[in-house]
């Protein structure tokens, strides 16, 4: 990988994605919803909850305005999110801009991140690429959807009997990607300018993270105890 900026003018088979009004909007019409969801429960039976639910109402509501004031910077700036692009694959909504150059990219991937517990949780809608590898390595700058599975995990799938769930059994690994929040991508437009710059290199749905068990894959995995 490699850092670089994005390009004044993007060339005609480029794909740009840039922020637009839909994540500020999102979070606008969620910090409102909250506002009249605590005037209520305010009003209701909140004074009764002390200074522990005045804190927790103030701290989701500082919450959605730091979303919504990064989300209208986002939209204002119109800097570029996600490109492809003749030099490779660029990132520019992580912690620095940065080009996955295509002699490193066997495939462009559309996926889901699921946010595990103890975290905030969430579900997000993701784009990346993978690289050849038979193992997962940590890759820096990147999500959790890019590093190693913990060992439990892992353990946990072969035990069930899926070990083509462990990242790296196909023989790739996700070597970088990001979020999408706040724009949009459009698959017809992604796979035709990757096919303009990368004929050899497809587009694919990629596996969500973390994998997910069947139901019979966890019975299998973990069978009820004898009565």
């Amino acid at each position: 990988m490699t850092s670089a900026t994005t390009p004044a003018g993007p060339a005609a088979a480029d794909y740009v994605a840039r922020p637009g009004w839909r994540g500020f909007l999102g979070n606008a019409l969620g910090l409102l919803a909250w506002t009249a969801l605590g005037l209520a429960g305010w009003a209701a039976r909140w004074p009764h909850a002390g200074g522990r639910g005045v804190l927790v109402v103030l701290a989701v509501e500082a919450a959605f305005v730091v979303a919504c004031a990064r989300q209208l910077r986002l939209a204002l700036g119109r800097q570029v999110a996600f490109a492809v692009r003749g030099d490779g694959v660029f990132f520019g909504s992580g912690a620095e801009p940065r080009v996955v150059p295509w002699s490193q990219i066997c495939a462009v991937e559309l996926f889901r991140e699921r946010l595990p517990r103890g975290q905030s949780r969430g579900s997000y809608r993701c784009v990346g690429v993978r690289a050849p590898g038979t193992s997962q390595v940590p890759q820096a700058g990147s999500g959790p959807a890019a590093q190693p599975l913990p060992d439990r995990s892992t353990a946990r799938l072969l035990e069930s009997g899926r070990p083509d769930l462990v990242p790296g059994s196909d023989g790739t690994i996700r070597l970088a990607y990001c979020r999408i929040t706040g724009w949009r991508v459009s698959r017809a437009r992604l796979a035709r300018a990757v096919r303009q710059h990368a004929p050899a290199v497809p587009v694919i749905d990629g596996p969500d993270w973390p994998p997910g068990l069947s139901w019979g894959d966890a019975h299998r995995a973990f069978p009820p105890r004898p009565g």
